[in-house]
């Protein structure tokens, strides 16, 4: 297991969310929308800032990127190198 999926499968990873619990950052919401909490599923399903990578990444991986579908998508070595690559490493 990477520390890139390990990351992202706890939320220990650079969500605002997670950094809010050692002061790194002052709000837990995403800068999309200031009522929505940072977590990594906001990031993944959600986050309007990423609407663009969300709608290529799908076309890309023939498949909705999910938590239902994540692990299937980190087993496969070229979906999960599409995946962070297409997501800024996240």
């Amino acid at each position: 297991m990477t520390s890139q999926l390990a990351q992202t499968l706890t939320g220990h990873g650079r969500v605002a969310q997670y950094l809010l619990r050692f002061k790194l950052k002052d709000s837990p919401y995403c800068a999309c929308d200031h009522t929505k909490i940072q977590d990594v599923l906001h990031l993944l399903k959600e986050c309007d800032i990423f609407l663009r990578e969300h709608a290529a990444l799908k076309v890309e991986l023939d498949v909705r990127v999910a938590m239902r579908h994540f692990l299937k998508i980190m087993e496969n070595a070229e979906d999960r190198r599409k995946f962070y690559c297409g997501n800024g490493g996240y």
